[in-house]
């Protein structure tokens, strides 16, 4: 008998990745998105796109359909979406949602956002760590009341707490800061904390795979997703060198004077354990982050020669060369 899968935010950076490998096991894959199309690829596969609002309870329940055994949500946010997930129950089987790692908090409450000082976290986090108190402050508590507002609820829910994800799809890669570097031909890039920050990563290959396993084997849950042997920043300049072709001449800094998406002090690394994910569901990684990240730049080329920019985002200051130039200037 056939298994049905439904996708909110079904074709994003995290729901492409996740259609595939549902695809790929056998399961009916049902692709929501605001657009009602699908990245290529997909159809070949047999998935299917729905186009619904998530915002309007009538226009979801329309995609979903009669039934579905499971539905993964790569997108849901606070407590409203939880509630409207937690409504689904009858319509269908169980839950697979996208949470984050940044819900946890060290011993004193503090978390990787809202705060000046990093927290200091055990090495390597495990699921049973404390987490930020629930509430509308910001993206870290948000995620909290989600989790929150699900756990206990109607449905079978696997929460799943990713952590600095990569993929082809992203809105915000952070893997552009030195993509693009690469594509201008820059070889003098200035790396904050000495290139030692590990912030731990999680290609959308293996988050993928942790779904496929949740989706089958249905519980109440939270699960951390990160990849194996988690990667420092100059690794990350490294691999994505490698995966373009092109030679970096990194200048480590020695603290961060020209900061990046992982930057942060050596001396408290955020790394997720992934043994109750083993353990729970068999998972075992699929790829690593110089063989994933390959994806992600090759992506990313094609982003560069269409002319996209990270204008206004937070990326826009870390993508500023004539800073980064003053920078490499001093520190020579």
């Amino acid at each position: 008998m056939s298994r049905r899968a439904v996708l909110i935010g079904g074709t994003g950076q995290i729901g492409r990745a996740a259609a595939r490998a549902l695809a790929q096991d056998g399961w009916d894959v049902v692709a929501i998105s605001r657009t009602g199309t699908l990245p290529d690829g997909l159809a070949e596969l047999g998935v299917k796109a729905a186009q619904a609002d998530r915002a309007d309870d009538a226009q979801l329940r329309a995609a979903i359909g009669d039934s579905a055994d499971v539905v993964v949500d790569t997108v849901a946010y606070g407590r409203e979406q939880a509630e409207q997930l937690n409504s689904l129950a009858g319509l269908v089987g169980s839950l697979v949602v996208i949470s984050s790692a940044s819900v946890y908090a060290d011993d004193e409450g503090r978390a990787l956002d809202g705060v000046s000082d990093p927290p200091h976290m055990p090495v390597p986090v495990l699921e049973s760590q404390r987490t930020v108190e629930p509430g509308d402050e910001t993206y870290s508590t948000r995620k909290t009341e989600l989790e929150q507002t699900l756990v206990g609820g109607p449905l079978p829910s696997t929460l799943v707490r990713a952590c600095a994800i990569h993929g082809p799809g992203a809105k915000l890669p952070r893997e552009v800061v030195f993509a693009k570097r690469a594509f201008d031909g820059r070889r003098r890039v200035a790396i904050a904390w000495e290139g030692k920050s590990q912030f731990h990563t999680t290609s959308v290959a293996n988050l993928a795979e942790l779904i496929r396993l949740a989706a089958a084997q249905p519980g109440d849950r939270a699960l951390n997703c990160g990849d194996p042997e988690p990667p420092t920043t100059l690794e990350i300049c490294h691999a994505i060198g490698a995966a373009m072709g092109h030679e970096f001449d990194p200048v480590l800094l020695q603290g961060d004077a020209y900061d990046n998406p992982w930057g942060a002090p050596p001396e408290f690394p955020f790394i997720v354990a992934m043994e109750a994910a083993e353990r729970d569901l068999g998972y075992r990684p699929v790829t690593t982050y110089p063989e994933a990240v390959r994806e992600t730049c090759a992506w990313l080329v094609g982003e560069l020669e269409s002319g996209r920019d990270w204008n206004e985002t937070y990326l826009e200051g870390m993508l500023d060369y004539d800073a980064e130039d003053e920078v490499l200037g001093s520190a020579t």
